[in-house]
């Protein structure tokens, strides 16, 4: 029996890397197979193209106000005001934005980081709408809860508790982290101190509906793999 040539072999095996490697990528299961859920969590259901933007128009936020500019993902609210409904029927004590959207660029990193070395808010949605930012491609991850007290509340008004809830989102083709890293590069083309802005620190995630107020990384909550409650079901 003749020896299969060793480039074909390399070359299946490749393949089969590849292939596997895309389907990890991929596939929120792939993610969802290191998460822990609670015995009896409900399941909840989100309509399969809740994340494609393609066709919703891009939201500037360059207001000349403190915390008023900001870089996002905008998205079609009527699937996540289903999924609001549904999480609320568990609680009845939420309260929606009443618009959905993925935050890539916060409030607290524009005006703290980027602005003070020079990089305007302009100069970041241009690199957005190059990047064809509303055509990101994601997938839902779970649906997370912060159900507790602020680790360190800075004001009266933040001790007590919160309830928060937020879609986890995976960025499976590192479409909304090349435009992190793009702005990155302009903000060291501007002379930015590398050390105060990390493109990789995003956590990309659609708030769904909250007790109180919103919670961010300023509060102490993270909104990774670490935050899951509960599985989401694609309809």
């Amino acid at each position: 029996m003749s020896m299969v040539p060793r480039y074909v072999l390399v070359f299946i095996l490749s393949t089969a890397l590849v292939v596997a490697a895309y389907r990890y990528i991929v596939s929120p299961a792939s993610l969802d197979d290191d998460i822990s859920y609670s015995p009896g969590t409900p399941t909840f259901t989100l309509k399969r193209d809740a994340l494609d933007s393609g066709r919703v128009p891009f939201a500037s936020h360059a207001e000349n106000r403190p915390f008023g500019s900001y870089l996002q993902q905008t998205l079609d609210f009527a699937p996540f005001a289903d999924l609001f409904g549904a999480v609320n029927a568990t609680t009845g004590t939420l309260q929606s934005r009443g618009e959905a959207h993925i935050t890539v660029i916060t409030p607290p990193e524009f005006d703290r980081v980027l602005k003070p070395a020079g990089v305007t808010i302009q100069e970041i949605e241009a690199t957005a709408l190059r990047a064809n930012i509303q055509h990101a491609r994601l997938s839902p991850v779970c649906l997370g809860r912060f159900s507790g007290s602020l680790p360190h509340p800075k004001t009266d008004t933040d001790s007590g508790q919160f309830l928060l809830f937020s879609l986890v989102v995976a960025d499976d083709y590192g479409d909304l982290l090349a435009i992190r890293k793009k702005v990155f590069g302009l903000f060291r083309e501007k002379g930015g101190e590398g050390a105060l802005f990390q493109p990789e620190g995003f956590w990309p995630h659609v708030t769904i509906g909250y007790d109180r107020r919103d919670l961010f990384i300023e509060d102490g909550i993270y909104k990774g793999t670490n935050y899951c409650y509960a599985r989401i079901k694609l309809d």
